[in-house]
C-alpha cells in the first residue's frame, strides 16, 4: 500500500509538469470557466482523462513504439501546429472584434466542457511528447508494483490535472468581476500568443522532419 501511495504521489507532482504547460486545454478552461462557471474546469479534466486512459494502457502494453514512428510523430506535430495556429488566430481576432469579451471562445469551448477537454488534448503535440517521455518512464516504474501500481499512477496523475484546472477555473470565476473588458481580452490574447509560439515550434519540427526524410 505504501508503494502504491508513493506512486500516486509522484504521479500527482509529475502531472503538474504537463498541466502547467500552456496549450489548448488551458485555453478552453480559461474561456469556458469565464463563460459557464467553475464546473467547466473539472469537466474539462474528465474529457482529458477519457483520452489519456487509452494512451496509458497502450504504453503499458508496450505499444508506444507505434506512436514513435517518424511519420506519426511528424504528423502529430504538423496537425497540432495547424490546430493551435487556428485556435490562436481565432482567439485574437474574436477578442479584438467583439465588444463583448465573453464572445471570444477560441472555438473549442462551443463543443462543451468534456468534448473540448478531449479534443484539446489530442490537438496538443506536447501532450504526446510528455507521455512518450516522462509519462512512459513513470508508467514503467509504476508497473514494477503491478497493475494496481498503474491504477495508482493514473489516479494520481488525473488528481494532479484536476487540482490544477480546478484552481484555474476557481480563480477565473472568483475574479470574474476583475476579468472584464480590456483585461480579459488581454488575457485571451496572451494565451493565444503562447499557442502560436508552440505552433511555430512544432511546425518547424514537422517541416524539418519532412525535409530531412525527403533528402535522405
Amino acid at each position: 500500500m505504501t508503494e502504491h501511495l508513493a506512486v500516486a504521489g509522484g504521479a500527482f507532482v509529475a502531472a503538474l509538469s504537463g498541466a502547467l504547460m500552456p496549450g489548448p486545454v488551458l485555453a478552453v478552461t480559461l474561456v469556458g470557466a469565464r463563460r459557464r462557471g467553475f464546473w467547466f474546469g473539472p469537466l474539462v479534466v474528465l474529457g482529458h482523462a477519457a483520452v489519456e486512459l487509452p494512451l496509458v494502457l497502450l504504453i503499458a502494453l508496450g505499444l508506444a513504439v507505434l506512436l514513435n514512428h517518424p511519420w506519426i510523430v511528424t504528423g502529430i506535430a504538423g496537425v497540432g501546429a495547424v490546430a493551435m495556429t487556428w485556435m490562436g488566430v481565432g482567439m485574437i481576432l474574436q477578442a479584438r472584434r467583439s465588444a463583448d469579451p465573453e464572445a471570444a471562445d477560441g472555438g473549442l469551448v462551443r463543443l462543451g466542457a468534456i468534448p473540448s477537454g478531449a479534443v484539446g488534448s489530442l490537438l496538443n503535440p506536447y501532450w504526446y511528447v510528455w507521455w512518450l517521455g516522462v509519462g512512459a518512464a513513470l508508467i514503467t516504474k509504476s508497473l514494477m508494483v503491478g497493475w494496481l501500481g498503474l491504477a495508482a499512477f493514473f489516479a494520481g496523475h488525473i488528481s494532479g490535472d484536476l487540482a490544477w484546472y480546478a484552481l484555474v477555473a476557481f480563480g477565473v470565476t472568483r475574479g470574474k468581476r476583475y476579468l472584464a473588458g480590456r483585461l480579459y481580452k488581454a488575457l485571451l490574447i496572451a494565451c493565444a500568443v503562447l499557442l502560436l509560439a508552440m505552433a511555430v515550434l512544432f511546425g518547424k519540427f514537422a517541416v524539418e522532419q519532412v525535409m530531412g526524410t525527403g533528402t535522405a
